[in-house]
C-alpha cells in the first residue's frame, strides 16, 4: 500500500486507576476506519503498542494516550499526563465551513487540513477549548477536537447526525448508546438560542460549554 496514506489516530483517556472506559469503542472505530479505507488491521499489534506506552507512563494519574495506526498495520503510541480542565469550556465559531462530503471527515486521521486555522486560533487563544464548524448549508457539524450538543426546552440533549461529514466521537457514541443524547440536524440559530451547550470527547468526557462571540 502507498506510504502516503494518512495514519489513523485514536486518543484515549486513561483514568488514574489505569482503567480505559471507552477502549472497546476506540477499537471499534479504528477497525471500522481500516475496513472502509482499505488499511490492514491487527488488534493485537494495536493493543501491544498501547500497553507498551502505558508501561512507560507515570502511574496513578490520568493520562492522554495517543495511538497512530498506519495503512501497513504498524502502531506508535505515546502516553502523557492529562491536566485537569476547569469548566464551562469556551467555544467560538469558525468563519470557514467544513468541505462538503470529504470522505476523510468521518475518519480520525493525520490528514486534517480543514482544521489548520482552528488549531492556530486555539494556540493564540488558550482560554478557548474548541472551534465549532458549520457546513456549507449553515448546519452545525462539530468542533476541531470535540462533538457538540444542545439542550432543548424539554431538557433533552441533541447532537448533529453523522452523515459522512462528521467524526463520530467515541464519547458521543457512548452517550447515544446510553440514551443521554439523540441525533438531529442543528441549525446555527438553534445553537445560538440553545438552553444549554455541551461538548464531548474521549479525553474530557461530556462537559458544559459556552459560545463566545469574540475570542480576542
Amino acid at each position: 500500500m502507498s506510504q502516503s496514506k494518512p495514519e489513523l489516530i485514536e486518543t484515549l483517556r486513561v483514568d488514574a486507576d489505569g482503567q480505559i472506559p471507552l477502549l472497546e469503542l476506540h477499537l471499534e472505530r479504528v477497525a471500522r476506519s481500516c475496513a472502509e479505507l482499505g488499511y490492514d488491521w491487527d488488534a493485537q499489534t494495536w493493543l501491544q503498542a498501547m500497553h507498551q506506552a502505558l508501561g512507560q507512563a507515570p502511574a496513578h494519574t490520568p493520562l492522554r494516550l495517543r495511538i497512530l495506526w498506519s495503512a501497513q498495520a504498524s502502531a506508535h503510541a505515546q502516553a502523557q499526563p492529562l491536566p485537569a480542565l476547569e469548566g464551562p469550556l469556551q467555544l467560538c465559531l469558525s468563519p470557514t465551513p467544513l468541505p462538503a462530503l470529504d470522505p476523510l471527515l468521518s475518519h480520525k486521521t493525520t490528514h486534517r487540513p480543514w482544521y489548520q486555522e482552528a488549531s492556530a486560533l486555539l494556540e493564540q487563544n488558550p482560554q478557548l477549548f474548541d472551534v465549532i464548524f458549520l457546513d456549507t448549508q449553515n448546519r452545525v457539524c462539530e468542533g476541531s477536537r470535540s462533538n457538540i450538543y444542545i439542550q432543548d426546552e424539554q431538557g433533552l440533549w441533541w447532537t448533529p447526525p453523522a452523515h459522512g461529514w462528521l467524526l463520530p466521537g467515541v464519547q458521543r457514541q457512548a452517550l447515544l448508546n446510553s440514551g443521554l443524547a439523540r441525533e438531529t440536524e442543528i441549525s446555527l440559530d438553534a445553537l445560538l438560542n440553545a438552553r444549554a451547550i455541551r461538548v464531548s470527547n474521549a479525553l474530557r468526557g461530556w462537559q458544559d460549554a459556552l459560545l463566545v462571540q469574540d475570542p480576542a
